[in-house]
């Protein structure tokens, strides 16, 4: 922990990395993608904040971050943390930050593990066909819950927890993003203590990576004693929040930092006595912090990561994540609605210099499923070509106007340039129009109404291919996520057939088939795939993430 001090000094309330509010709990990338120099997390404020801030800092925080080495004890680890959530509740978190961080406190059934596969978490085994937990139409599941898991306050975790998990999510009076996967449930039964069984309205191959899961949404399971009803929203229970994860929330200052201890029921021990969620401002002053010795961890951006891997002490951790940003085409209407004009888009697009602008670290897309996505993922589809004379062949050397929209952050406005750039040796007129995340994707804004000719967009996937698929006819609307509005009959054929097809190989062939087909069709044009990286002090072992940026295995963090 930090040192005392005996001033206060002021902290941010923000949103690492912030995203998009999704009418079917989907998580595009429009947040994502933050200003590198400024760090993610900016909101309309966040100036003002960081003014403050840095005012309270001159008047005389002198221990605050940067103000000099901050003794660590052993075994506590504190991680620069740009999110201060609304709410701890998991059914309730929202940005990636927070969802990953309810996992250390709350656990899901099914988990992820750092080399992204699926692995039973509270469970004896992970459901399948073969072991019989899966029925043979594929509608029947039954879980095994491993005996003796205890919540943080000694209460042993039953079937009764899941099922009140299951009907919270449901309750309409909380706010929670992602019902959709639990709405296929026809029921949920549990005939003793230790088993849960699902029954499906119809069969989906997606089932036992969805459901109380680490996938786009993680819902840990919820101690059903600790609340009165399943009106989970302002819950007395968020003050000290505790579920069967190796940590359980003892301190929440909000706008300054979380406080987690150990489990003491948790098997294994886990390593770490505590650990601090240290709120701070941007990445920038998380560097700053980390290289102080303020926090052990913190998260680190392109333009840092020399800096980062040159400090003393300090090393980076690289993970890629299931996260695609693309170049989304409007096909409502002229001229993007015209194939030939999307493919002579695709064509003047100079990758090498987006290439340059993320300093090489962020591979070129070639499909809109990124390579962390094995076996799914079709590495024979190449990023766009650039070659602007077979664009102006394709558009007939016509000049062409068109209106380009990107959130109001560094990044996007910095890509928007060199797409601009391109477009006009390509005889494209490109306008750029910017907007605030809250108004790009409102459902009143630019993007959900289709008001655009191009913009930087993406997605961010779960731990199943299916919930990289952006691209149906049933999304193609104001309340979906298909802002294209690309809709074609062989793509839905081939997306019902992946949800129900019992064979495995066919389900494979479906998705490279679907990703051939985007590529064909130009609906978006895949620009880069995301890293996440991590820089820690040397002192830090063991910590882990997934391609969801989720812990992994943090019973086993520690710090010497």
């Amino acid at each position: 922990m930090r040192s005392a001090s005996t001033c206060t000094c002021l902290g941010y309330r923000g949103a690492a990395r912030p995203i998009a509010t999704c009418p079917q709990g989907k998580r595009s990338a429009a947040g994502r993608r933050q200003d590198i120099a400024d760090g993610p997390g900016k909101r309309p404020s966040v100036r003002i904040w960081a003014f403050l801030a840095a005012a309270a800092l001159l008047a005389g925080c002198s221990s605050g971050f940067g103000g000099g080495k901050t003794p660590a004890a052993p075994h506590v680890l504190r991680i620069a943390d740009l999110s201060d959530p609304s709410s701890l509740d998991p059914l309730l978190g929202h940005d990636q930050a927070t969802i990953g961080y309810d996992l250390l406190v709350c656990q899901t059934l099914v988990g992820l593990d750092a080399q992204n596969r699926l692995v039973p978490v509270l469970l004896t085994r992970l459901p399948s066909r073969a072991n019989g937990d899966v029925a043979p139409d594929g509608r029947r599941i039954v879980y095994h819950l491993r005996r003796g898991i205890r919540f943080a306050d000694g209460t042993e975790l039953t079937s009764a927890d899941v099922a009140f998990t299951y009907r919270a999510i449901l309750d309409s009076r909380n706010p929670v993003l992602s019902q959709d996967a639990y709405r296929r449930i026809a029921r949920l039964k549990t005939p003793d203590r230790y088993t849960v069984v699902v029954r499906l309205k119809r069969r989906w191959n997606a089932a036992v990576s969805e459901l109380f899961a680490q996938s786009d949404f993680a819902f840990g399971i919820l101690p059903a004693h600790a609340f009165k009803d399943t009106q989970v929203v302002r819950a007395p229970w968020e003050d000290r929040a505790f579920g069967t994860g190796p940590f359980r929330v003892v301190q929440w200052r909000r706008g300054d930092r979380i406080v987690l201890e150990r489990n003491p029921y948790f098997t294994p021990r886990p390593r770490l006595d505590r650990i601090v969620l240290q709120m701070v401002p941007d990445v920038n002053s998380g560097l700053v912090a980390l290289r102080a010795g303020d926090v052990d961890v913190a998260p680190v951006y392109p333009d840092q990561l020399a800096t980062a891997m040159q400090a003393r002490g300090i090393r980076v951790m690289r993970t890629p994540e299931n996260a695609t940003v693309w170049l989304t085409l409007q096909m409502h209407g002229a001229p993007t609605s015209a194939l030939r004009v999307r493919r002579a888009i695709a064509d003047a697009i100079d990758l090498r210099g987006i290439d340059r602008l993320f300093r090489g670290v962020y591979p070129l897309a070639g499909s809109f499923l990124p390579p962390v996505m094995e076996p799914w993922f079709d590495p024979s589809i190449p990023p766009a070509r650039f070659d602007p004379s077979s664009a102006r062949t394709l558009l007939g050397n016509r000049p062409m106007d068109a209106l380009l929209v990107v959130q109001n952050n560094g990044v996007d406005i910095r890509t928007a340039t060199i797409v601009q750039a391109a477009l006009a040796h390509a005889g494209v007129h490109a306008s750029v129009k910017e907007f605030p995340l809250t108004l790009y994707n409102a459902p009143d804004g630019p993007v959900r109404n289709a008001r655009f000719t191009l913009t930087i967009d993406g997605w961010l996937g779960g731990a199943d291919p299916e919930q990289s698929i952006v691209f149906l006819c049933s999304q193609a609307n104001v309340d979906g996520d298909n802002t294209g509005r690309f809709c074609n009959p062989q793509f839905e054929a081939l997306f019902a057939d992946q949800q129900t097809t019992p064979d495995s190989s066919r389900r494979l062939r479906d998705f490279r088939a679907m990703q051939r087909l985007i590529y064909e069709r130009r609906p978006v044009i895949p620009l880069y795939y995301e890293i996440y990286f991590d820089g820690m002090s040397e002192r830090v072992r063991g910590f882990a993430r997934n391609m969801l940026r989720y812990p992994v295995a943090p019973e086993l963090w520690d710090k010497s």
